[in-house]
């Protein structure tokens, strides 16, 4: 499933035509390439899931202190899966529920037409419930090497710091000097 998942990443990042502006939680304006030069962990959530986004929240903020702890270059980041209904407001707001550091994670938003051309690039898929807000997604974390490349899809879990931090120590990410 995996490299399936990949190729469809893959063949949507090659046709991506401008890179999206995205918005951290500090307001400050961004795009992918810009991230360049320490690899990424990202993940896409909804500020206003009571479902799995807050699950995913809490390892990343665990995998935040680890990693900081550990010393290991690997940044995080956090986009919205509901431009339409997630404010700046509400991500500046999740950051700061979780204590995301903007130096280690970033939480982002965006114009609606930038957040949903990053989530076709990566397959990402939302759906609204009948509250109107995107409840039903999917929840993955995606491994960006320090390049820039795309190198795997995780699964979340319990166990996302060690694993994380095992992906960067076995050189699988690249991390540029």
């Amino acid at each position: 499933m995996q490299s399936i998942l990949a190729a469809v990443f893959l063949a949507a990042a090659a046709v991506l035509p401008a890179q999206p502006v995205l918005v951290d939680q500090t307001g400050h304006r961004f795009t992918l390439a810009a991230l360049r030069g320490t690899p990424v962990a990202l993940t896409f959530v909804s500020a206003h899931c009571s479902d799995a986004c807050p699950l995913i929240n809490a390892q990343f903020s665990a995998a935040a202190g680890s990693l900081e702890r550990r010393h290991v270059r690997l940044r995080l980041l956090t986009i919205t899966l509901d431009p339409e209904r997630d404010s700046a407001a509400d991500m500046r707001r999740l950051a700061k529920t979780f204590s995301a550091n903007p130096r280690r994670w970033i939480v982002a938003g965006g114009s609606v037409a930038d957040v949903h051309a990053v989530m076709h690039a990566f397959g990402v898929v939302a759906q609204r419930g009948a509250d109107g807000y995107a409840d039903f997604h999917s929840t993955v974390v995606y491994l960006i090497d320090a390049h820039g490349a795309f190198r795997k899809i995780m699964l979340p879990s319990t166990n996302l710091p060690e694993q994380l931090i095992g992906e960067v120590r076995s050189g699988a990410l690249a991390v540029a000097r």
